[in-house]
């Protein structure tokens, strides 16, 4: 998980930084033989920015597409282990074969924390920001980013992608607050002395109706990586603890 981590983050940064360089004149392969499939040669300077997000909204997809993978398998592999202990203290056997859980990632989620009896409205929370978040990545790998009608929900004409943030919050020596700014390093100045710095945990919504473009920001992207990281993190800590008491009883027989 922590290699899914990694590699989604790097992922993410290359897709993001490459939508900031001039767009390219060509994309041609270099091969013996060109098997053309319609593709400009060069790519006229009208069409050049348009491919440019184009792929650099695939790829964004793609990377939130492998970091959602890795949880999913990672979630499933926990399952699979406390039915295996479960099955050990029963009968002293391990099945050690299971079956690939097709379910999507949100309800392997609602699975594990329903296994361990901690359902709560944070796992369900959790849950929901999960098929939000696949229904942008759906939308950015195979429609160029743009929302269609196979993502909007039910009825709902708007389409909602929702994650966990977190705001950091300036206070004057007077009380007033403001938002300290997300895309840029904050310095302190000697005028900040006296005031505080407190972070306010927020819930991220982007709202989109059919036709728009999905557009996350570097701040969006890095909140979503870590989004995951505290989910897996989650779940590494609830595993330690259930194998510890499935252990102690274990040696008690």
């Amino acid at each position: 998980m922590k290699e899914a981590l990694r590699r989604a983050a790097v992922f993410l940064g290359y897709a993001f930084h490459s939508s900031q360089i001039t767009p390219l004149e060509s994309v041609s392969l270099k091969a013996p033989v060109v098997h053309s499939v319609g593709v400009p040669h060069p790519i006229p300077i009208a069409d050049r920015k348009s491919y440019q997000i184009e792929f650099t909204q695939w790829a964004i997809g793609l990377a939130l597409v492998e970091i959602d993978q890795n949880y999913h398998r990672y979630v499933v592999s926990a399952l699979d282990t406390i039915a295996d202990i479960d099955e050990f203290l029963i009968s002293g056997n391990l099945p050690g074969i299971h079956k690939p859980n097709m379910k999507n990632t949100w309800t392997v989620h609602d699975l594990f924390y329903a296994t361990i009896g901690q359902n709560s409205s944070q796992s369900t929370d959790e849950s929901d920001y999960l098929r939000s978040l696949g229904n942008a990545r759906n939308a950015l790998v195979h429609d160029s980013g743009i929302v269609t009608q196979l993502r909007l929900v039910g009825d709902s004409s708007t389409m909602f992608v929702r994650w966990p943030g977190r705001d950091m919050i300036r206070i004057d020596q007077n009380g007033s607050t403001r938002v300290v700014q997300q895309d840029r390093e904050y310095q302190v100045q000697a005028g900040d002395i006296g005031s505080q710095l407190s972070v306010l945990d927020v819930v991220r919504e982007h709202s989109y109706v059919l036709g728009d473009r999905i557009t996350l920001s570097q701040t969006d992207l890095s909140e979503i990586i870590f989004f995951y990281q505290i989910l897996a993190m989650k779940v590494g800590g609830v595993m330690h603890q259930i194998i510890a008491e499935k252990l102690a009883i274990a040696n008690n027989r």
